[in-house]
């Protein structure tokens, strides 16, 4: 550290034009001193530290460059932990829970980490039956605690609590939210009219479509006559159709997860009808689907989204809350599909790897 701190001493005076002498006047001592503390020949006593960050304009931290350190040490974390969540196995959860406890030892008040500490323990709390359970009492706190630096975890504070049977408690967090109209995506696509304004209205588009989708297909799923007929399928097709005119039929990107969700909900009508073909068919349009939500997210990393429209040519990466689909998450989808269709399925050679 002392050799860095020399280092960053000089760069900083070369980077405001300032003399040694300069900053020997400032804190009180002789321009050699200075010149000995960059020449790495000694360093400061510690009670000038504040004050030579003061003199630059940092922090402490900076001075040190111990916030590169401190970003490298939670983005390693952060990285891991997006790697661990895309898996359902228990012991890969504990260890994401785990090694992001130690991570918060480390730096007790990083809301980054807390944030996916708080996805780990909700996994992992969904394979308890007990739905007052401590994996889930925990994860709403840290969901609560965190909620005002991180808007998009409302969603799955909503959710948990519903989940745990506290609908008064979900009802009052939704209510103070603001309405769609208010929400940052649609007033940031009325503000610009330049290329920045195309990328906030592609933006808008993008997230209102999945925010759509999720609706609709919950809305359908809980219908007790859109959920077994055709009727139910249609309308599902009518917004699948939606999303490849708005987003090009070669389109590459996080929507596909969408379009997965969509066509699972469809074999299940499907099933529900007993048209088992029919069925079969939607599942095999998912399958395509997850193989391109797959090839993207299976490492942890997502290559840039690209859209074959003019609406979108400013857009490139929109970070809505998705659900990135893992071979585990249809492995469970075809635990609750009856019997007949699993059939049908096991004898394609192109699904052997859930069989």
């Amino acid at each position: 550290m002392q050799v860095n701190l020399g280092d960053k001493i000089r760069a900083l005076r070369k980077r405001d034009g300032r003399k040694q002498e300069d900053l020997a006047k400032a804190l009180g001592v002789t321009a050699q001193a200075i010149s000995r503390w960059e020449a790495n020949g000694g360093y400061p006593d510690m009670s000038m530290i504040p004050a030579i960050a003061n003199y630059f304009h940092i922090t402490i931290d900076e001075l040190f460059d111990y916030n590169n350190v401190r970003e490298e040490k939670i983005n390693e974390r952060v990285v891991k932990a997006n790697k661990l969540l895309l898996s359902d196995d228990e012991k890969d959860l504990m260890d994401c829970i785990n090694m992001l406890r130690e991570g918060l030892e480390e730096f007790p008040s990083e809301k980054e980490l807390q944030y996916y500490l708080a996805h780990a323990l909700n996994k992992r709390g969904a394979k308890e039956s007990d739905k007052a359970n401590a994996y889930w009492q925990e994860a709403v706190s840290l969901y609560e605690n965190i909620s005002r630096d991180h808007g998009n975890v409302v969603c799955s504070l909503l959710s948990l609590y519903s989940q745990m049977g506290e609908y008064e408690k979900a009802e009052n967090r939704a209510m103070k939210q603001p309405p769609i109209q208010e929400c940052k995506e649609v007033l940031l696509a009325s503000v610009f009219n330049d290329k920045k304004g195309e990328l906030y209205r592609g933006e808008a588009i993008l997230s209102l479509l999945h925010t759509l989708s999720v609706s609709l297909e919950n809305a359908i799923a809980k219908n007790g006559v859109l959920s077994q007929n055709q009727d139910g399928i249609d309308i599902i097709c009518l917004l699948r159709e939606f999303y490849e005119k708005l987003l090009g039929k070669d389109f590459c990107g996080s929507y596909h997860s969408d379009l997965v969700l969509l066509d699972l909900r469809c074999t299940k009508v499907a099933a529900n009808m007993k048209d088992y073909e029919k069925a079969l068919g939607f599942f095999d349009s998912a399958y395509d689907e997850f193989l391109m939500c797959e090839s993207r997210f299976n490492s942890g990393q997502c290559e840039e989204d690209h859209y074959n429209s003019p609406l979108f040519t400013e857009v490139a990466n929109v970070h809505s809350p998705m659900f990135y689909w893992t071979a585990e998450g249809l492995i469970k989808f075809l635990a609750v599909i009856p019997k007949e269709l699993r059939t049908l399925i096991k004898k394609n050679k192109k699904y052997k790897e859930f069989y």
